[in-house]
C-alpha cells in the first residue's frame, strides 16, 4: 500500500530560499578580502572533486547559487545527480569572475557536502533492503532551516519523504493520548474522532508502542499505523494481525533501527521504515574545490 502525502512544500523553492539566506549570512555586505586582493576583471575556474566516495546530491543548486552571486558565472556538471562516485572524481566546474567564484565557494561546498552526506546514508539503507517492497522514510529530525535540502537528498538517494511539517497530516502519539486517557476509556478512538472533527480530509496516523494498543487502533479509520520501538518479532506479529483484517492500512516501523537491523524489520512485511539518522546525524561528504588561476 502506498501512503498519499498531503504536502504543500515545494522543495526547490524552499532550497532557493535557503541559498538566499546562506548568501546573506556568509557574504553579507561583500567579500572584503577577495575585493581587496583580486582585480574586478579577473577570471578563473574552480573544479569540484570528491575527496571521499559517496552519493552526490545538490549539484543542480550550484547554478542557482552562482547565478545569484554573479550572472556571468557558468556551471558545468560532470556526473549525474544521485549517482555514486569514487574519491578523486571531478563532479563539477565553475568558470567566470574570480571574485564571485571565491565568494560562493564555501556556500557551494556547504550545500553539496551536507546534501551528499544525507544521500550517502540514505543510499546505504536503501541498498540494505534491496529486493523487498518497503520504503525507507525520513522524519522531521532535521537541522533547523535545512529540512528542504535534507529531504531532497533523501529523495534523490532512493528514500521516501515522510511528513514535512506539523500541518501535513495528523499523527497521534503517546504524548497526545496522555491528555485524553484520564477522561476517556478509549483514548485512541477519542483522539481519532477529535482530529477528524477538525478536518476529515487529512490522513490520520497512529503511533503505538505496545501491541495491546493494536486492537483499539484497528477499530478506527486511521490510514496508517506506526509500530514504534518494537523488536522485529513483535512487529511481524502486529503486521500479520493487521493484514488479516480488511483494512487498507499503511504499516510503518520506527525507532532505534540501524543499518544492521533494518533488513530484519523490512522482512516483517511493513510498508515503510522511518530512520531519523538519515538526517539528524549524517556526516558531510568530503568534497573540495580547486581554483585554476
Amino acid at each position: 500500500m502506498q501512503l498519499k502525502l498531503n504536502c504543500h512544500m515545494n522543495l526547490e523553492k524552499e532550497i532557493e530560499k535557503l541559498i538566499d539566506i546562506a548568501i546573506e549570512e556568509d557574504i553579507c555586505t561583500g567579500d572584503i578580502t577577495s575585493e581587496s586582493c583580486i582585480p574586478e576583471t579577473a577570471l578563473t575556474s574552480g573544479r569540484f572533486y570528491m575527496k571521499q566516495a559517496g552519493v552526490i546530491a545538490g549539484l543542480p543548486f550550484l547554478s542557482t547559487l552562482f547565478q545569484k552571486i554573479h550572472p556571468d558565472i557558468e556551471v558545468k556538471l560532470y556526473v549525474q545527480e544521485g549517482s555514486y562516485q569514487k574519491a578523486g572524481t571531478l563532479i563539477a566546474k565553475v568558470s567566470g569572475p574570480a571574485r564571485g567564484i571565491l565568494s560562493g565557494e564555501r556556500i557551494a561546498l556547504n550545500i553539496i557536502q551536507h546534501a551528499s552526506g544525507v544521500a550517502t546514508v540514505t543510499s546505504a539503507y536503501v541498498r540494505k533492503v534491496a529486493g523487498i517492497d518497503v520504503a525507507i522514510l525520513d522524519t522531521r529530525k532535521t537541522l533547523p532551516g535545512l529540512r528542504a535540502l535534507e529531504k531532497y537528498a533523501v529523495h534523490i538517494a532512493g528514500g521516501t519523504n515522510h511528513r514535512y511539517g506539523l500541518d501535513d497530516r495528523f499523527i497521534i502519539k503517546n504524548n497526545h493520548l496522555a491528555f485524553i486517557e484520564g477522561t476517556h476509556e478509549q483514548a485512541i478512538k477519542e483522539a481519532v474522532e477529535r482530529v477528524h472533527s477538525r478536518n476529515p480530509n487529512i490522513p490520520v496516523e497512529l503511533e503505538i508502542h505496545d501491541p495491546t494498543q493494536l486492537d483499539e487502533a484497528l477499530k478506527t479509520d486511521a490510514s496508517a499505523i506506526m509500530l514504534s520501538r518494537m523488536f522485529p518479532e513483535t512487529v511481524c506479529r502486529c503486521v500479520k494481525k493487521i493484514r488479516k483484517t480488511d483494512k487498507k492500512v499503511y504499516i510503518e516501523s520506527l525507532g532505534t533501527i540501524t543499518l544492521d537491523t533494518v533488513r530484519a524489520y523490512a522482512e516483517t512485511g511493513v510498508d515503510g521504515i522511518a530512520i531519523g539518522s538519515l538526517t539528524h546525524s549524517a556526516e558531510c561528504l568530503d568534497i573540495r574545490m580547486r581554483i585554476t588561476t
